[in-house]
């Protein structure tokens, strides 16, 4: 598709010296990721997994178990049918684009209001025969925002699932979105946790928000590290909308999510951490580009340890034509967003999705 760019992690951008222990750390692993590379042979196809906040997914009907007013028809914002039909058009497309020939194996989201939406998705647009299914669980958070989760059957065999949530120490008036958990097989038999994540926001101040975050990074922590008690050489992977860059004390100090090849043992990489540069990122914030979305991968899963395996250049973001509107106050392209405020502006979200491959050893 020559609208879709991919904007991939380039092993040259890093620093040289990080980039030469990485190579040295792993020279053996990444050997694993080049198989069938052989001419005559067919070139695997690896399991892809996908992320979008896609911005406010609501339906049009009124829950009075939670505050959805602002997403109505009779709403300021006049969030309609037409308008809900179109946004889940475009996120249709969205993910047919990262598929690229292939669609996702997984997809996780955030900022949907119910399992509901993400039926509409599967049964009102063209992924309708595409065998996904649905994982959710209702979450505190008083907006009605959730995180959820679709896969496909043929590529993913569901064995367990649930939800962890974020709890506040003395301060719960505002509760915020569960973690989602789902473990599955993929093709080879090899078992892969996920963990689905959408953090507390920053609206108030990053500096005044960032202790509800850390208690975020300490719930998704406590849960991988259970993971890892249960099961030697764990695949995890963690994805979603951190609402941190992935140099935040939630990610690095608390998480300890590292963005080089210093990891100890069990411990996990960013595959996002180290990349930078102008306009590089999955969400822009007065003009500058940031990973609020991340891959975050344990290190069984990029070590190769138990028979798939990821790395940094696997993982990436879609910066598709059709995804960026320009900015005219700031003279750069940032997403298109469904609205400005309350203005109905029929874009797509104010993030951009990021996905990384998995491919069997």
């Amino acid at each position: 598709m020559k609208e879709v760019l991919y904007i991939a992690i380039e092993f040259e951008t890093m620093n040289k010296y990080k980039a030469l222990a990485v190579a040295i750390l792993f020279c053996g692993s990444i050997v694993a990721l080049n198989v069938n590379s052989d001419k005559g042979k067919k070139k695997p196809k690896p399991f892809r997994v996908m992320f979008y906040n896609v911005e406010n997914l609501f339906d049009v009907v009124d829950d009075n178990d939670v505050d959805d007013a602002d997403f109505l028809p009779t709403a300021e914002a006049n969030w309609t049918q037409e308008r809900l039909d179109a946004k889940l058009g475009h996120i249709a497309q969205v993910i047919r684009a990262v598929g690229g020939e292939n669609l996702p194996d997984v997809v996780g989201f955030a900022e949907i209001e119910n399992r509901k939406v993400l039926d509409f998705l599967l049964q009102n647009t063209d992924l309708k025969k595409e065998g996904y299914s649905i994982v959710h669980y209702d979450s505190p958070d008083k907006r009605g925002i959730d995180v959820g989760l679709i896969y496909r059957k043929d590529r993913f065999t569901f064995q367990k699932s649930g939800k962890y949530p974020v709890i506040f120490p003395g301060d719960n008036d505002k509760p915020t979105r569960d973690l989602l958990y789902v473990k599955g097989l993929l093709p080879n038999q090899s078992a892969l946790h996920l963990v689905v994540n959408h953090w507390p926001s920053r609206s108030g101040g990053a500096s005044e928000t960032e202790p509800k975050r850390m208690e975020a990074a300490k719930t998704a922590k406590r849960l991988c590290d259970s993971i890892q008690t249960s099961e030697k050489n764990a695949n995890i992977l963690l994805m979603g909308d951190f609402n941190d860059y992935p140099t935040n004390k939630s990610l690095r100090e608390i998480l300890q999510a590292e963005i080089d090849s210093n990891v100890t043992s069990g411990g996990l990489f960013n595959l996002m951490g180290w990349q930078k540069g102008d306009g590089v990122g999955s969400h822009q914030y007065k003009g500058e580009w940031g990973f609020l979305d991340q891959m975050i991968a344990s290190e069984a899963l990029v070590k190769g340890s138990s028979g798939i395996q990821t790395w940094f250049n696997q993982a990436k973001v879609l910066k598709a034509d059709f995804l960026l509107i320009k900015n005219e106050k700031y003279g750069t392209m940032e997403p298109s967003r469904t609205y400005g405020g309350k203005k109905y502006l029929g874009g797509y979200s104010d993030h951009l999705p990021v996905f990384v491959d998995i491919w069997t050893k």
